[in-house]
This record gives C-alpha cells, structure tokens and sequence, in this order.
C-alpha cells in the first residue's frame, strides 16, 4: 500500500517592526495545543525543516492536504477554489468523509477524486481570493458569506518535509 501525505496548511500573521502585519502560508504537521496562559488549545503548525519549529496559526484557515495536484503540479488543499476545463468554479471542502468540490448553488456537489482526471487547476484560496466566490444572480452580483480578514498574504516562508 502506498503512503499518503498528510499535512496541512495555515495563515500565520506576523507583525513587522513598522508596525505593519503580513500573513503567510506556514505547511507541516497540524496540532491544537495549549501553552501557559492561552484561554485553551490553539492550533498550531509543525515543521520539521532544520530543528522543530511550531507556528500559532488562525484556526479558521486550517486545511489539509487533499492528496492531489492540479493541472500545473499545485498541491491541492481544502478551500482551494479550482476551475474545470469548462470554467466552471468550485470551492474544495472535506464533507461526508471525503473531498469535494462544491460548485454554484452550494447544491451541486462532486467528490474531488472523480473529477481529479479533468484538467483543473488552482485559482486561488476563500481567504486571499474571495471575489472569486461571486455569484450573479439576476443582474446583481452576491458574494458569499467569507471572512474578509487574510487579504494580504505575501508569500510561504516554511515548507515541511519529511
């Protein structure tokens, strides 16, 4: 049997000494864990690249490693949002023990394993990219519910491995 990859990813914000605060993409091991002083466990995530370094991260952008690359060789992971050959626009979610893409009236939904032989590919995440979720209904435009606070992500710093 082979082994698959389990990891995950995770906004972490740093302050800058301006004052300024930049987010980034931290990848490694996921873990919820308490230190002195904290209300309760924190999630956090691992790397093990020279030494064992853990990084507190916002809990809501925590996602995990589908398995699966896109078109162009992209990692891709839960609340990627992905486009099919066709232009159609979903948004991968882990849902009934599996991986999804759920696509227009958040009805249509299809198990991301069924349609990983299609050409798609990575457009972007619901926290840097979250026009991309906008739906015309009617002549109006009506962009769903996602929270709007990881718009500056720079770029990855850390990268684990095995």
């Amino acid at each position: 049997m082979a082994e698959r990859e389990i990891k995950y990813r995770g906004l972490k914000t740093f302050q800058i000494f301006s004052g300024e605060t930049k987010n980034i993409w931290i990848y490694g091991f996921y873990l919820k864990r308490g230190t002195y002083g904290d209300p309760g466990p924190q999630a956090h995530i691992f790397v093990y690249d020279n030494g064992y370094e853990g990084y507190r991260v916002a809990a809501e952008t925590v996602g995990q490693f589908t398995g699966l690359l896109d078109s162009e060789g992209k990692e891709i992971y839960e609340d990627d949002i992905i486009s099919f050959y066709d232009g159609k626009i979903g948004l991968v979610e882990f849902f009934h023990g599996c991986f999804v893409v759920r696509c227009g009236n958040n009805s249509e939904v299809q198990p991301l394993y069924d349609i990983n032989d299609w050409k798609i590919k990575i457009l972007g995440n619901r926290f840097e990219n979250p026009e991309l979720l906008v739906e015309k209904i009617s002549g109006k435009k009506k962009i769903k519910t996602v929270k709007k606070k990881f718009l500056k992500v720079e770029t990855v710093i850390y990268q684990g491995s095995e």
